[in-house]
């Protein structure tokens, strides 16, 4: 009962407004749930870590190794304590000073890989739920516009039905309204499983279950680019993952080059040993051995020509991966201007003259300075317009998205509502 009480007081002193900005899936709330809740989003968090957790173990000495030895136990018994002589050795393997850096640093660089590589996959989740959110917008406002002229073209058939009702009009005009009504209702449906389908996909990305179900704002914050195509290029030479992924395995492969060199010296072997001698004093004796790379023409050469040949392909994916992605910043980049240029055209030009002629049409429709076609011809235009206009919307974020994915970061510097 007590909590009830407060549930309902605080629903009663919450403002209504925020209330009602609550049930609204904006971006920015998406994008927090999908980096809180993601379960990819969270394995390659766990990934990163385990790579991190390898670089100890690459640059720590090998296990000592510890043993005891009985000599001389009569052959008619099991009994160990009876041997003549009782030797209890340990031996630990020391490499060459260096060799363990060397093998910390190349563990080092692989991880510094991995996290980059992490950082891509979580780019590439955040730009799927880009681009499944400005579709669902679309979609959402292409219903909108839909209904808006089913219900025109409804009010239009009712008056040629009652034109031709009384012999002022012919037959075929309220049979192409309701050929033109059946039109737009399947075209509703086809909106609807497309938003059935991409509703799905955002809630896999947010990790939530199939009843549950989100709104999205009216009108939401659209993205604006406030930097130039060198600028961008630039950026992502120095923050794109992939571009960072190759730095270093770059770094990696370095590392292990020298590694490969490094096994050409030799390696060290401590030991010690301790013996009880029953009959006389207890002794002990120490051991060092170093390993003789003789064999390095099979061996250690082949070693040191792998990882050539791995540092070298390394660079050229790289230079590659820099050529490419230049190419693919200028695409996006040249898809978002051309879509903010059409948004323009749109709002200032096509959408107001296409409305301002339906509406010209409809009233000279009224006092039958146009016959039924032309009327009907203005309220396809306008709606073509409108769901083009919807679609270059879209556009301009999805192309905003792609140019974050390619640079590495967030660029939405500022955001206009459109």
């Amino acid at each position: 009962m007590y909590k009830k009480t407060v549930f309902i007081l605080i629903l009663c002193f919450t403002p209504i407004g925020l209330r009602a900005e609550n049930k609204f899936l904006t971006l920015e709330r998406a994008v927090e749930e999908v980096l809180a809740s993601n379960p990819d989003v969270q394995a390659v968090h766990y990934r990163t870590a385990a790579a991190k957790a390898r670089i100890p173990q690459a640059k720590a000495l090998e296990d000592p190794q510890i043993g005891i030895m009985f000599e001389d136990v009569p052959r008619d018994t099991i009994r160990v304590n009876q041997a003549e002589q009782i030797d209890y050795r340990v031996e630990q393997k020391i490499p060459f000073p260096g060799k363990r850096h060397t093998r910390g640093k190349a563990s080092r660089f692989e991880s510094e890989a991995v996290s980059e590589s992490s950082r891509g996959k979580i780019r590439d989740i955040l730009l799927d739920l880009k681009e499944t959110y400005y579709t669902l917008y679309r979609l959402d406002r292409s219903v909108e516009v839909n209904r808006k002229n089913q219900s025109l073209l409804r009010e239009l058939a009712g008056a040629t039905e009652s034109s031709y009702a009384t012999g002022k009009t012919t037959a075929d005009a309220p049979i192409k309204a309701q050929l033109e009504l059946t039109k737009l209702k399947n075209e509703e449906m086809i909106f609807q499983r497309d938003t059935i389908t991409h509703k799905t996909h955002l809630k896999a990305l947010l990790n939530q279950t199939s009843h549950e179900d989100f709104l999205l704002p009216e009108k939401i914050s659209w993205p604006r680019l406030n930097k130039t195509l060198d600028e961008l290029v630039s950026l992502s030479l120095q923050k794109r993952p992939e571009i960072k992924t190759m730095e270093a395995l770059q770094k990696k492969d370095r590392s292990q080059l020298t590694a490969a060199r490094q096994s050409l010296i030799p390696d060290f072997s401590l030991g010690f040993q301790y013996g009880q001698r029953p009959m006389s004093k207890d002794t002990w004796s120490g051991t060092a051995m170093i390993n003789l790379p003789i064999f390095f023409w099979s061996k250690n050469r082949g070693q040191i020509q792998e990882a050539k040949a791995s540092l070298k392909a390394t660079e050229l994916e790289k230079e590659s991966m820099q050529i490419h992605g230049q190419h693919d910043i200028q695409q996006a980049y040249s898809s978002y201007e051309a879509a903010q240029k059409i948004l323009i055209t749109y709002e200032k030009e096509i959408l107001p003259q296409a409305r301002a002629n339906m509406e010209t049409a409809r009233m000279a429709y009224t006092t039958k300075k146009v016959d039924f076609l032309t009327v009907m011809d203005a309220v396809r235009s306008y709606h073509d317009f409108q769901m083009s206009y919807f679609e270059s919307q879209a556009n301009v974020g999805t192309s905003f998205a792609q140019l974050e994915r390619l640079v590495g970061i967030d660029l939405n510097d500022s955001r206009e509502k459109l």
